[in-house]
């Protein structure tokens, strides 16, 4: 289809600010209002696409290189991977005794102002949201659309807006909240907010806009986020993923249609990173994950692989590993979150620590250096004594490996979460992983010294990794 045609309809797609004491661009993009656009595309929609979180916005590095002559925009490292810009705000007062800054990640609101104004006037306007506790960014987002915008019909989605839907609707601003997944939905609310009659399109559409998300919207593409699946075929206690796919199944995509997306990025666009987020990647890899990586060495497409999500130890058979660095996998990531056997069980017996050591293992013997490894460790778990996670550190160091620590956020709709004790409608600012269960002082220093003995331990390895 040619894009260029005049079309009847345009829908503005606004992905807002973070809110929080921290982020950092782990090749993060929206991927499921990249998904929405294309399936609107594909229904005539005209789209517009307003992150406010892309670093490499030739209009947001122009804005910052004006305003802050004397510093460096974007900061990245040869990955992609980098800072967000952000600006100090005023701490919501559930975190008044959190000591540490709170921030807007993200562009300038000026930037954004500019911007709104310099839209022609949209017919609806489209808002993801991120996780639960990221709200007021995507509350400020709304009050600024709807001054500009006045009666244009907002539709809120999102994983805050799913799982948190009777908050958002309260609070939020929003005309309509839509929590779900399903791309098909999600057209019809955009004809009945609109009074439209748009195209109703044949169910291969979603799995197409799926596969090829709208990343020609960007100006400027350094990286590419892929999600080959939806949903997760496990149910750790903890996680909340499988609540966000369309009806909470795990489906995957087709091998061909995941190298094409790939190929599409590499040629098209010159992208040369490319970031894994699937919650199990390495589920069924002979059918999946080993195809789509044969696939891409035979096409000669080099580029760097990322697992920010972290893989599954069980499944990284010696076969997968080779076929990882093969095809470019960088510093990989397992996924352990603690070394207690019981509690391993407790919260879904996902993984266990033997079979952490023997991925380890194989990832070595395929040439990854011990240090390239890294290991995720859970910190912050109800009733999780800090003796337990110490010992998950120090083992992880006895491997070589690398610590990376996962701070606990309650998901609401878990077990963890019922077994956490905090209500259903509580604000989720509470549900944030830089608070929760740190309440008083006295336990925020105690988890700080869990987060020291695990720098001063990967200071210790030997080598570095490559930034």
């Amino acid at each position: 289809m040619d894009w260029t045609d005049i079309l009847e309809m345009k829908v503005l797609l606004v992905n807002p600010w973070i809110c929080d004491f921290a982020a950092y661009d782990l090749w993060s993009k929206p991927l499921g209002l990249l998904q929405i656009a294309a399936y609107l595309r594909r229904a005539g929609v005209e789209v517009v696409l307003l992150d406010c979180l892309d670093r490499f916005s030739p209009l947001l590095i122009k804005h910052l290189r004006e305003k802050y002559p004397a510093q460096k925009y974007p900061r990245s490292t040869i990955y992609g991977d980098g800072p967000y810009y952000a600006e100090i705000i005023a701490k919501p007062y559930v975190y008044r005794h959190v000591p540490r800054r709170y921030k807007r990640y993200g562009m300038p609101v000026e930037l954004f102002r500019a911007l709104l104004r310099a839209q022609e006037r949209p017919d609806a306007i489209l808002v993801t949201s991120g996780l639960t506790y990221w709200y007021p960014g995507v509350f400020q987002a709304i009050r600024l659309l709807k001054e500009e915008f006045g009666s244009v019909p907002l539709l809120l989605g999102g994983i805050y807006a799913t799982l948190c839907p009777e908050h958002a609707r309260q609070y939020s601003g929003a005309d309509e909240v839509y929590a779900g997944a399903s791309l098909p939905e999600i057209l019809r609310l955009v004809g009945r907010l609109t009074g439209s009659r748009l195209k109703e399109l044949p169910e291969e559409a979603a799995v197409e806009a799926r596969a090829f998300p709208a990343y020609d919207l960007y100006p400027e593409l350094r990286y590419v986020t892929l999600r080959t699946s939806a949903g997760c075929p496990f149910r750790c206690t903890y996680c909340g993923w499988y609540l966000l796919s369309e009806e909470g199944r795990y489906t995957a995509l087709e091998p061909a249609r995941v190298v094409q997306a790939i190929a599409d990025a590499y040629r098209n666009f010159h992208v040369r990173n490319f970031a894994f987020y699937d919650e199990a990647l390495l589920y069924r890899a002979g059918e999946h994950l080993l195809p789509i990586l044969e696939e891409v060495c035979k096409r000669g497409l080099q580029g760097n692989f990322h697992t920010p999500n972290a893989l599954h130890a069980r499944f990284l058979t010696p076969e997968v590993a080779l076929a990882m660095k093969k095809a470019g996998f960088i510093q990989p990531r397992l996924a352990l979150e603690t070394v207690d056997p019981a509690r391993q069980r407790q919260t879904g017996g996902k993984v266990n620590a033997g079979e952490v050591e023997r991925a380890c293992f194989y990832l070595r013997r395929a040439g990854y250096a011990p240090h390239e490894i890294g290991i995720n460790v859970l910190i912050g778990l109800p009733e999780q004594p800090l003796a337990e996670v110490e010992a998950s550190l120090k083992f992880v160091h006895s491997l070589g490996a690398r610590i990376f620590l996962e701070e606990y956020a309650p998901v609401p709709g878990t077990p963890a979460y019922r077994e956490s004790g905090l209500p259903l409608d509580i604000d989720p600012l509470y549900h944030n992983n830089s608070i929760f269960p740190v309440y008083g002082p006295e336990r925020y220093a105690e988890l700080q010294g869990v987060k020291d003995l695990a720098h001063r331990l990967n200071r210790k390895l030997p080598g570095k990794l490559r930034r």
